[in-house]
């Protein structure tokens, strides 16, 4: 008998704030663009490097990496991010979310010595 968890059989083929537990760094492999039919609307769904979840762009996120890795999706391609879990407001409930930070390097790890 095959062992089969909640998730394999009915969870969502995108991330959300309980799939993960403590900060993790990822490589985004690319970005595309999908329209949802529940509400109709275009948004971006960035795909990571070895992951099978992918995760959909809200408007703090989009705020977020657009300001280290500009505004062309096509230019987060490879970029390093740190996806954590944090509880936000919404609706007057703090409620739990996905958010996502741009890896900062550190002293030595420049992409250019000069």
């Amino acid at each position: 008998m095959t062992n089969f968890a909640y998730d394999d059989l009915y969870g969502s083929r995108f991330l959300a704030a309980a799939d993960i537990k403590a900060p993790v760094n990822v490589v985004i492999d690319r970005v595309e663009h999908q329209t949802f039919e529940r509400d109709g609307r275009t948004k971006a769904v960035i795909f990571f490097k070895g992951k099978s979840k992918a995760m959909v762009v809200n408007k703090t996120i989009a705020e977020t990496l657009s300001a280290s890795f500009g505004k062309e999706f096509s230019n987060w391609h490879g970029k390093s991010i740190t996806l954590r879990p944090e509880s936000v407001m919404f609706s007057g409930k703090s409620v739990p979310a996905l958010r996502a930070y741009p890896v900062m390097q550190t002293a030595g790890e420049e992409d250019t010595p000069f």
